[in-house]
This record gives structure tokens, sequence and C-alpha cells, in this order.
């Protein structure tokens, strides 16, 4: 049975400031293991008038200063669009506990700094390959394409070579603002919000 100010979930009682450590947990290994549901969140952006939605991969989290990053192309449009707008929002969701997180926030941008240079000494050869292709992502082509030379397609290239993608690579950072969570369960789901600006922790309606 859960109390008025707690839920339980596989036999845990939680409250409000339980939960919102556990959101932070969920998210620190969501940025360390591959296989965790929250490796790959969709992130949503607005610009030219409509909002843009993609899926995105994890890189770091920092609980203390409620961040998380992901690793773009900065001619991608999502980074043209965070230069004139820097509201973003991500989703997560783990199917296995049925649990959606919600976050909002707002974007910083970095390039040709400490922070992407010790990002880009950390990428793997196979992930380097996404910031050589000779076009900007979301170009047009009138084949079906990678963008990539057949050398860099087949990895034919040295980790000297791949240097030269470094100029393309950018690290989103989000600002956390908020986190929205939800439970999703058969006797009645459960909700709560987290509003880091107000400092307010608080239940919701589903």
């Amino acid at each position: 049975m859960e109390n008025s100010t707690q839920i339980t979930i596989e036999n845990i009682q939680y409250s409000l400031s339980d939960i919102e450590k556990d959101c932070w947990s969920r998210l620190v290994n969501g940025a360390v293991k591959s296989r965790s549901p929250f490796h790959t969140p969709a992130v949503a952006t607005f610009g030219q008038k409509e909002i843009s939605l993609r899926t995105v991969v994890l890189r770091k989290t920092i609980p203390e200063t409620r961040e998380i990053r992901f690793h773009t192309d900065v001619r991608s449009r999502k980074w043209a669009e965070l230069l004139s707008n820097p509201a973003i929002s991500a989703l997560f969701y783990d199917a296995s506990t049925r649990i959606q997180l919600r976050l909002n926030g707002l974007a910083s941008l970095h390039q040709h700094n400490d922070i992407t240079n010790d990002a880009w000494q950390k990428t793997t050869l196979s992930s380097r390959r996404c910031y050589l292709t000779l076009h900007s992502p979301s170009s047009f082509s009138d084949i079906p394409t990678s963008g990539l030379t057949e050398d860099i397609e087949q990895e034919n290239l040295s980790f000297e070579e791949s240097e030269i993608g470094l100029k393309n690579f950018g690290i989103v950072s989000i600002h956390v603002q908020s986190i929205d969570w939800l439970w999703l369960h058969h006797a009645g789901h459960r909700r709560a919000f987290f509003d880091y600006t107000d400092g307010k922790y608080q239940w919701m309606i589903p």
C-alpha cells in the first residue's frame, strides 16, 4: 500500500525526492551504458516555424549541474536552430519499467574548446566518420548515400586522417530546467514534476 506522499514501484517506496534522485541515476546510466533504454533519447528543437524531432545518443550526464550532453555536426539543422533559439526538450522512455522522462531546458553549444577537444579524443574512429561527410547533414542527394567517400565508408583511414572531422564536431549541452516524470501502471498511472527554476517538486495528475 502507498501512503499519501509515497508510491511503491517494484516493492520499493519512493518519495518525490527519491524519484528525482532516481531520474538522475537513470540518466547517468544512460550516458555510460549503450544498452540502457535512456541511451538514445528523442530531442526536439524549434526552427523555421516548425518543431524538429530526432534521436540522439546521450553522451554525458552531470547531476551536480543538472546537465546532459550529446554530440552533433555543427553543420546540422539542429545546431543552427539552437543558435537561433536555445529552447530544447528531450524525451526518454524505458519500456521495461514503463517510466518516461520529459526534460525541458536551454542548450549551450560547444565547439573548439576544452569540452569538445576532450570528447573528440575519446571518440572512436567509427564515430568520427559521421563528421567526415563532404556535404552537411540533411543535404539532398540523387542517390542513396552515406555522404562519405568509399575509403572512409570502409574505414580505410587512420585516426590522424580522421582529425579533419574535428572542425565539424560540436557538443550540445542541455541545462535542465524541469523534469516531467511519468510511471505507467495498469492500476493507475503516477506523475511528478520537478521544477528547478522555482525549486518545486510536485505530484501531478497523469
